[in-house]
């Protein structure tokens, strides 16, 4: 292997030990208060060092954020992949998005919970964090689905595009566009599932449905099936 082989594995591999060390730190202290130097004591390294591979806080948050983004979403895109049926991906994803969340609760929280202060996410999120909304919006798209509600037209789709500047970005797809009624209820569906990923994650069901993990779990498929059939999935 050449020396420039050797030096990106390098340097991969011990962004992988600082991501994996940030989030040790991200469950003890929370996204406000994660320390690049705290980082680098815990690897041993000189905070010159790391300041080479993360210059900030924020660089480091963002690369926690994308390395959460990314495994949520492989973890769906794999269970996904199981079924051709787009009524069985529909809740593979979901059922997939939730069991990620209750096995990492802080990191979930980091990238759906309250805005960390002071920082501002960049463009290299985009692609990470519309990994599963794509799945969603794909299916709604492949079935046909259409709004069944009077008030809808397609400026309600168009009006997404431009948060996105160009659709093709979800996801870093080249070859699909999505149309504007899929793209609208993809966007609809996504943030039902998340809201509702949420309010179990913190606390928010308490008292409202039965506390036992396969009680909540069955309301939760209740709520994408109901999902499913309203979308004609």
């Amino acid at each position: 292997m050449s020396a420039t082989g050797i030096r990106a594995r390098n340097r991969a591999a011990l962004l992988e030990a600082i991501t994996e060390t940030a989030n040790r730190q991200l469950t003890q202290v929370g996204p406000s208060e994660l320390s690049v130097r705290a980082v680098a004591r815990e690897l041993g390294m000189a905070s010159s060092a790391i300041y080479r591979y993360v210059s900030s806080r924020d660089e480091l948050l963002t690369l926690l954020i994308v390395s959460a983004y990314d495994e949520m979403a492989g973890d769906v895109e794999r269970a996904a992949a199981r079924t051709r049926d787009p009524h069985k991906r529909w809740m593979a994803i979901g059922l997939g998005s939730r069991e990620w969340a209750l096995a990492q609760p802080q990191r979930f929280a980091l990238i759906y919970g309250s805005p960390v202060p002071g920082y501002a996410a960049p463009q290299d999120t985009i692609g990470p964090a519309t990994r599963i909304p794509a799945l969603l919006t794909g299916i709604l798209q492949e079935v046909g689905a259409q709004p069944q509600v009077p008030a809808f037209t397609s400026r309600v789709g168009r009006s997404l595009q431009p948060a996105l500047n160009d659709v093709e970005q979800w996801a870093g797809l080249t070859q699909t566009r999505f149309n504007d009624a899929a793209l609208a209820l993809g966007v609809m569906a996504w943030t039902h599932m998340i809201g509702s990923i949420s309010s179990e994650l913190f606390g928010h069901r308490h008292n409202v449905v039965g506390d036992s993990l396969a009680d909540r779990r069955a309301y939760y498929q209740f709520e994408l099936q109901v999902l499913a059939g309203l979308l004609g999935i």
